[in-house]
């Protein structure tokens, strides 16, 4: 995103190992034995310290789930990023209710902002809504893929043959997925489903198409490289992203962009922007028989989705990112 930057326009700070320019790691064994809680604390005591020495004139940070909590103001302008909420974590994800202990501190980080920027609409609501955060404060600045990685090719559609990319996770939907297979399989006996990725959950889905009779039906991929993706996504007769809710939906563009149709669950991240219907069809969350009949209806009448809208791609993308960076555009 940042590559085109003059020199030191942005200086990165994380605690992992990386390839971005002007990355400055934190390499101490709190922030990487506390992760977001590390970093968050890292930067109580050293902000002052580092906008100092680095001659900083304003702070972007990624917020929420997985991202740094604020403490206190630094003295310079301060930009959050929001991907998604606690609220929503704690909200649709009920084994995950403890989280919602961080709400205090998460509304404090946003409160202290002086932008916010959010991924989707979905989140932008729950930020007005739940957390009482003016909405002047908050552009919706949505997610975006490289057109140049994702891209239509003109390859043969394996035929009815649906895609799951993504982690193996309950958060993810894949369970939900797979139950709804035994009623795509009525309707199309030959109806396959691929399954590209790995995670906690694998052991439990592998036994759980077995229980259903699913094994000439369903496949697993495993971890699939970056560079098989398009292919992936071209030959597939739909993607299906069957999650519980998402910040943004990413798989969703990917998809889209290589020129396939989503069927996608109607939940915060997802209904965005599938809600027109002209990219794919949307199902309730936990129904499995309108699962099962949107991913039918997908692929007894393959459409190719065409063109991704520019919003969903790299270059407006850095170029609204930057611009809210830098104050040249007003929040929505």
């Amino acid at each position: 995103m940042f590559n085109s930057l003059k020199d030191k326009d942005f200086l990165f700070f994380s605690p992992t190992n990386n390839s971005l320019p002007h990355h400055i790691r934190i390499n101490l064994w709190p922030v990487r034995l506390l992760k977001q809680v590390g970093v968050s604390l890292w930067l109580f005591f050293n902000a002052k310290r580092i906008i100092s020495l680095h001659r900083l004139d304003r702070l972007n940070i990624h917020a929420g789930p997985g991202g740094v909590l604020l403490i206190r103001r630094p003295p310079i302008p301060v930009f959050v990023t929001c991907h998604h909420t606690y609220w929503q974590q704690y909200t649709y994800i009920k084994s995950q209710f403890w989280k919602r202990i961080f709400l205090p501190l998460e509304q404090r980080t946003y409160r202290l902002a002086d932008k916010i920027i959010c991924d989707c609409e979905d989140t932008k609501c729950v930020l007005i809504e739940r957390y009482d955060v003016p909405s002047w404060k908050i552009t919706v600045i949505h997610c975006a893929v490289d057109t140049d990685e994702f891209y239509f090719k003109h390859l043969p559609k394996t035929p009815n043959s649906a895609l799951y990319l993504g982690r193996i996770a309950k958060r993810k939907g894949i369970d939900f997925l797979i139950r709804s297979m035994p009623f795509v399989v009525q309707a199309i006996p030959d109806a396959r489903l691929l399954v590209g990725g790995k995670g906690e959950y694998l052991k439990k889905m592998r036994s759980l198409v077995r229980q259903l009779g699913l094994e000439s039906n369903v496949s697993f991929l495993g971890f699939v490289p970056d560079e098989q993706l398009n292919t992936l996504y071209n030959q597939a007769g739909c993607v299906v992203v069957p999650s519980v809710f998402e910040g943004f939906g990413i798989t969703v563009i990917e998809a889209l962009a290589a020129g396939t149709r989503v069927v996608g669950t109607d939940v915060d991240g997802i209904r965005e922007i599938l809600k027109s219907g002209e990219y794919g069809i949307l199902a309730h969350y936990g129904d499995t028989r309108a699962m099962a009949d949107a991913i039918v209806s997908e692929l007894r009448n393959p459409q190719r989705a065409h063109g991704l809208r520019p919003e969903y791609q790299l270059k407006q993308f850095r170029d609204r990112y930057l611009k809210v960076l830098r104050g040249d555009i007003a929040p929505d």
